[in-house]
């Protein structure tokens, strides 16, 4: 079974080659303790190798946003992506594809692909599925890169040069590619790059301003849920708030891409703004490029990358057989 997967430090986004998707926040927490309240409430649990966790959704409540540079040594995250997996039906091996912001990948890439290599274990969902899986070979794509090949390869797309940009939860990945008349992708590695701001400063900024406003601590998961908070008997609309702190990091990441990128910004043909922030730069740059689901980009990327090696390896090895 392949399967790209894009543990993000916001959502798990994940595809299957067999048509299936799932997403879910990002968050993983140990199974507390609770009050059994026998059939009028229940807690959502996912078992790992026998012990029991709070994920996605049911994990808002406890669980720290991921953060971690070094996704090789952040079992949390393998965990994650473990569980994607097994949302997606797979059993058995696995060949997975996924990657690394930019300005991580070249630090990063070989440390990840060696820890999930055999990674794998027995995953029990909530509703009782048991699927026990393991990655027997494993691909890690730098975002952007990928997230240029599905978008770019669309026919409204024509010869010349574009600024992928990918907003995500904790990073801004950049890069300027160049599309040739014949469809094939030139990649400008000093036109490259990630800025450390994404959806997670929007979020984080409106909670200390509300926290800070109201006495009560709100979080950045409370923040992002919903279009109103409850405090002391009162419902408060945070609509207003939660824009203009999107307007301020919107203006910030262009800031950042004309320190890094400086006239480059005008001799493209378009921003293609992909991700899960990618509203952002739409409000704040007139003509931006959003494609269809944008935030499905790099996971598009990755298993298009994936399924395109084996068929070369699958292609090589009957020449030599």
């Amino acid at each position: 079974m392949q399967l790209a997967i894009d543990a993000g430090h916001g959502y798990v986004k994940a595809l299957s080659s067999r048509g299936g998707r799932c997403v879910f926040p990002a968050l993983i927490h140990p199974a507390p303790a609770t009050v059994d309240l026998g059939d009028f409430a229940g807690t959502a649990l996912t078992r790992i190798e026998g012990d029991a966790y709070l994920v996605g959704q049911s994990a808002q409540r406890l669980a720290a946003p991921l953060w971690s540079r070094d996704k090789a040594v952040d079992t949390d995250t393998l965990r994650l992506i473990l569980v994607a997996a097994a949302r997606l039906g797979a059993m058995g091996p696995v060949r997975l594809a996924t990657g690394l912001p930019l300005a991580w990948y070249g630090a990063g890439r070989q440390g990840l692909q060696k820890a999930l290599q055999g990674y794998g274990g027995t995953v029990v969902l909530p509703n009782g599925d048991t699927h026990r899986l393991w990655f027997e070979s494993v691909v890690v794509l730098p975002q952007g890169v990928a997230a240029a090949g599905p978008v770019l390869d669309q026919d409204a797309y024509a010869a010349g040069p574009y600024l992928i940009v990918d907003v995500g939860y904790r990073t801004t990945d950049f890069i300027v590619v160049t599309k040739q008349s014949a469809g094939s992708l030139d990649f400008d590695p000093l036109a490259a790059g990630s800025l450390e701001i994404g959806m997670h400063t929007v979020y984080s900024t409106l909670a200390q301003h509300l926290t800070d406003t109201h006495q009560t601590v709100f979080t950045a998961a409370q923040v992002a849920a919903g279009d109103s908070l409850v405090v002391r008997g009162r419902r408060i609309e945070i609509i207003a708030d939660r824009t203009a702190q999107e307007t301020r990091v919107a203006r910030s990441i262009v800031q950042g891409l004309l320190a890094k990128l400086d006239s480059q910004m005008d001799q493209v043909l378009g921003l293609v703004a992909v991700g899960g922030g990618s509203n952002l730069l739409a409000q704040a740059i007139p003509g931006v490029i959003q494609p269809p689901e944008p935030q499905w980009a790099n996971t598009r990327g990755y298993l298009a990358a994936l399924l395109a090696m084996e068929g070369l390896r699958g292609r090589l090895s009957g020449m030599n057989s």
